[in-house]
């Protein structure tokens, strides 16, 4: 019993030496990722063709995480106050999964929305430590990172979050 217990408190010590280490290294990441991504039209985007002079948001996602989807329909009910913003949505899904997740909300016709894969290369999962979806961070107009938001919250909490960002 008193085993169990010690094993449990090490384990519990453990997970939040990780989570404190990994919030860490996301916060202190100050410029956005190096990304390079697929758009579903098969050209290339990369970072840096992000525009400087008006605030950013990047988002990794899964195009099968139900949590994105939620996330996704409860973004696009704000579209009116998202278009001085721009948006580029990657993941690390095949452009397969890709493709009928931007069908579904038509990503491609939204000037604002850039969304691609990075394929397996991983980079942007790798420079902010991903480990849930949707993670989302907020860049101000110089692009330095202003919040990364907590994917725990409620889909329309995290959408909010962003429309009024």
């Amino acid at each position: 019993m008193i085993k169990k217990r010690i094993i449990k408190t090490c384990l519990t010590l453990l997970f939040v030496c990780y989570t404190c280490i990994t919030m860490y290294a996301q916060k202190n990441k100050t410029s956005i990722a190096p990304f390079k991504i697929t758009l579903v039209d098969g050209s290339t985007y990369t970072y840096n063709q992000l525009k400087k002079d008006i605030p950013t948001v990047l988002i990794y996602f899964s195009p099968t995480c139900d949590h994105c989807k939620n996330f996704t329909t409860e973004l696009l009910k704000h579209e009116k106050e998202l278009t001085d913003k721009q948006i580029v949505m990657v993941t690390y899904s095949p452009m397969s999964e890709l493709k009928p997740f931007d069908s579904t909300y038509d990503l491609s016709s939204k000037s604002f929305i850039k969304a691609g894969t990075e394929g397996y290369s991983f980079t942007v999962q790798k420079y902010y430590h991903v480990q849930q979806f949707p993670f989302i961070a907020l860049y101000n107009k110089k692009l330095e990172l202003v919040k990364i938001l907590l994917p725990t919250d409620e889909p329309q909490v995290l959408a909010e979050q962003v429309a009024n960002f």
